[in-house]
């Protein structure tokens, strides 16, 4: 462990990392579109048309833009609309300490 726990979530409310949550929310709609098709192949008993992957397309930039909006609106926490919960941070020794009391007297 280092000198301080730091365990600090980044800053959350108005705030996105561009590249790391175009990743996940690219992640994310792959995932969706992929089950998407394969409800499609199942229904159908056939591959997805031109006009399906259109759609599935479009829904693509619909999850990413949804993925963006959802970390622009959320604080450090995770939750809506509410601005950033202050972070403390703990010596390593004092944690230690604590979780030492804790695992002696249960």
């Amino acid at each position: 462990m280092g000198e301080q726990a730091n365990t600090i979530p980044p800053k959350g409310l108005g705030t996105v990392d561009f590249w790391k949550d175009l990743g996940k929310g690219a992640f994310l709609a792959a995932l969706t579109n992929l089950l998407l098709a394969l409800y499609a192949i199942v229904q159908a008993g056939h591959m997805p048309s031109n006009d399906d992957w259109a759609v599935m397309l479009k829904s693509t930039l619909a999850i990413l833009l949804a993925y963006f909006i959802k970390n622009l609106s959320t604080n450090n926490t995770g939750q809506l609309f509410q601005k950033d919960k202050p972070v403390t941070t703990v010596p390593t020794q004092a944690l230690k300490e604590v979780v030492e009391q804790a695992a002696t007297t249960t």
